[in-house]
């Protein structure tokens, strides 16, 4: 393997694949990521076996082959080179030589034969979303998750799908807390609900608050949830597991219900937070004709108003 690659574009696909590694995995060969050439372009793979990464980017190939390094040395290195042109070449004994201006890096690899396959990265993506629609409803729920893992069934977001409606909703909850988005979509042909993993979905924000670009393509099927942008492939399996019927604990009676600036409430909401000192920073609203007031009070700290 013998190529030359733009050190940024090179950086920025490690940036996707290298978040996935394992750095602490009984598998040594899953802290690597694995290199390969085909049609002018290098190709860069990771997974912990659970989610799966693949990113590609054009290169100058002169020869072509793969072999497989960590993920984290070569990132490392990468980072620190200046911008411009780097040269990657694979020599005898796995050893890829990294040559950039005055540098040379020679990293050990250990044959791409060892690296196990990458699930569900072959499966087809038929569904296709707005970027920006999917980041808003992922932005809006994955916060809620839990990160309690002997609840595994709440490690996610629930994904469901009213073919009926065209209409997607998402919904995440830790007990303490529910996020609650819907949104139409177009044609898609998933039905029903599934759970897609906390970790899978912020990697895939991650992704996608880096591109540019107006959709992405998007499957649940086989037991596992893919996403699709023009560079980037990333799969994970499903949570196997039950979501709790959360309509239940939705509230029939609307209650009280008012309007206001969200800006303003959240600046606010983090004024008047400042004097809890509990975990669960709980503050108290209290709702009047015209008037929202919002307090807060510590026997360490003192108390605070905000109306």
């Amino acid at each position: 393997m013998k190529l030359s690659i733009s050190r940024d574009e090179l950086h920025k696909a490690l940036y996707v694949t290298q978040s996935i590694v394992e750095r602490k995995t009984t598998m040594p060969i899953l802290s690597n990521v694995i290199l390969s050439t085909a049609d002018g372009q290098l190709k860069i793979a990771s997974t912990d076996l659970e989610i799966t990464a693949v990113t590609q980017v054009v290169a100058d190939v002169k020869v072509n082959g793969s072999t497989t390094v960590n993920a984290k040395v070569l990132s490392d290195i990468v980072r620190e080179l200046s911008s411009g042109m780097v040269e990657l070449s694979l020599s005898d004994g796995e050893r890829l030589e990294v040559t950039a201006h005055n540098t040379k890096v020679k990293i050990i690899g250990v044959s791409a034969e060892e690296f196990p396959s990458l699930p569900g990265i072959q499966i087809e993506i038929p569904n296709r979303i707005s970027t920006d629609q999917f980041l808003e409803m992922v932005s809006k729920t994955l916060y809620a998750v839990s990160t309690d893992e002997t609840r595994f069934n709440l490690n996610g977001v629930c994904f469901e799908m009213d073919k009926k409606k065209s209409m997607l909703n998402m919904v995440a909850t830790d007990g303490h807390r529910l996020a609650l988005i819907k949104r139409p979509v177009e044609g898609f042909d998933f039905e029903g609900s599934v759970i897609v993993p906390r970790k899978g979905l912020a990697e895939i924000k991650k992704v996608l608050d880096n591109e540019d670009e107006s959709e992405v393509g998007i499957a649940i099927t086989e037991g596992f949830f893919l996403l699709q942008s023009s560079d980037t492939k990333i799969s994970m399996r499903l949570i196997d597991g039950e979501f709790p019927d959360y309509q239940q604990v939705l509230p029939k009676d609307k209650g009280v219900i008012a309007s206001t600036n969200g800006t303003e409430l959240s600046q606010a909401l983090k004024r008047v937070a400042l004097m809890v000192t509990d975990k669960a920073k709980c503050v108290k609203l209290d709702f009047a004709p015209e008037t929202l007031r919002i307090s807060s009070s510590s026997p360490e700290l003192g108390e605070a108003n905000e109306e």
